[in-house]
């Protein structure tokens, strides 16, 4: 099943940058080569996100439910769990998380259809907070809460990675190598 829906965002990634072609990619070698780059980076852009959300939506499940989450940290994600600095403004850490994940998601998406500039200083406005974010998060972690969660590093880890992927992109789009 999990396959299933693996290549199903595949599937719908590559239409969307099909389409994405056919409004404005002029062809030239010059743009294909820079094309090639950015949709490979843009294509591992939105997995990372698909990851990002992925973690989310099994943290928050856990974090509602008051279940336990499978921890390689020992204990640290329960700890971090019932800590009050995990609901800055009273909003649990995953659906914060989820959203930006999702945002991150939807913009690359759009950007496969074309190379507004908006949607890439989106795209860095996104990956700029969610890494202040996860830095803010993984700090209060060590020094207030004590204790380590798993999936909250993996979702840092995956955070700094997205911000350098669409740094990248916004290298590839200044046209600075």
């Amino acid at each position: 099943m999990r396959g299933h829906r693996h290549a199903s965002a595949v599937l719908l990634y590559d239409i969307v940058q099909i389409a994405g072609r056919k409004n404005g990619y002029d062809g030239s070698m010059k743009n294909k080569t820079a094309l090639t780059s950015g949709v490979a980076l843009n294509r591992a852009l939105f997995l990372l996100s698909l990851l990002g959300i992925a973690i989310a939506v099994y943290v928050l499940e856990g974090w509602l439910r008051k279940s336990s989450l499978i921890c390689l940290t020992g204990g640290g994600c329960a700890l971090v769990q019932k800590s009050p600095y995990s609901y800055p403004f009273g909003i649990p850490v995953p659906a914060i998380g989820l959203l930006g994940y999702s945002i991150l998601a939807v913009l690359s998406l759009l950007h496969t259809l074309g190379t507004k500039r908006w949607i890439l200083s989106g795209l860095l406005g996104m990956a700029g907070f969610g890494v202040v974010f996860v830095s803010w998060f993984t700090f209060m972690e060590v020094f207030y809460i004590r204790g380590l969660c798993t999936w909250c590093i993996l979702s840092a880890l995956n955070m700094i990675i997205i911000f350098m992927i669409v740094l990248r992109l916004y290298r590839l789009d200044k046209g600075i190598q």
